[in-house]
């Protein structure tokens, strides 16, 4: 009687022990191999479509494609405080048409 109440005594005060959790699932190294060999041919099936979608993504796009509607020359888009640092008082940085036209009216007016 005595015996059985050490045990129980004993038992109560060791932690519980955890269960392994098998993450892989079990099964054999050769399940493992064949399951990959099925995966890796189940993407390799799956490029050409991905490859045909996106052909088709890109001709939907490209096909209604439009010219932008003529821009509003609005008061506030070119509110100018002081003169850009790149020589074109009046030029955004990107803005190519703009410095040529700029670099025209300029050479228009050292001519005269």
């Amino acid at each position: 009687d005595r015996m059985s109440l050490t045990l129980l005594a004993r038992n109560a005060l060791r932690a519980p022990r955890q269960a392994v959790r098998q993450l892989s699932a079990g099964g054999s190294q050769a399940e493992h191999i064949e399951v990959m060999k099925k995966w890796k041919m189940i993407s390799y099936g799956g490029l050409p479509f991905i490859a045909l979608f996106g052909a088709y993504c890109m001709n939907k796009h490209y096909s209604h494609h439009e010219e932008p509607a003529e821009k509003i020359p609005y008061p506030h888009m070119k509110k100018r405080a002081k003169p850009f640092p790149w020589g074109s008082k009046d030029c955004d940085l990107w803005d190519f048409e703009c410095k040529k036209l700029a670099r025209a009216a300029d050479a228009a007016a050292n001519a005269e």
